[in-house]
């Protein structure tokens, strides 16, 4: 389990995150097809961030490499932070992707047991409807 240091997440109001080169998104193509199959999972998310607040969203779905998730703070891509979906243990995560207040995290530097608990909580829920043939 990944160790969040006290002093980095501040309990206070959500302010923008960003890096140092400006605070405009843009539009990003993504390449929807995945490596990993997506399951829907709506719980609370906790992002802490280094010397910033600590930010709270809902995620929308799960897989073995990643989430999406609804945040109401600015984020960017490539944006590293400490992830804790209610009923999993705090992560390290990048941001990879952005559709409007949705956002898609990476998971990074899993443990192995991590990893396992993943996989064993994936297979419990329903398939998110994007991972469904039809």
């Amino acid at each position: 389990m990944v160790q969040v240091p006290k002093s980095a997440c501040k309990d206070s109001k959500n302010g923008p995150i960003g890096n140092s080169h400006g605070s405009e998104r843009e539009p990003i193509e993504i390449d929807d097809r995945r490596k990993h199959t997506r399951y829907e999972l709506s719980v609370p998310v906790q992002l802490c961030v280094t010397d910033h607040p600590t930010i709270q969203g809902l995620t929308i779905e799960i897989s073995e490499g990643g989430f999406g998730a609804t945040i109401s703070t600015l984020l960017e891509v490539d944006h590293r932070m400490f992830v804790t979906p209610i009923g999993y243990n705090t992560m390290w995560a990048v941001v990879r992707w952005i559709r409007g207040r949705v956002y898609g995290f990476e998971f990074l530097e899993l443990s192995s047991e991590q990893q396992q608990m993943i996989r064993d909580q994936c297979r419990k829920l329903p398939l998110h409807s994007c991972s469904l043939d039809f």
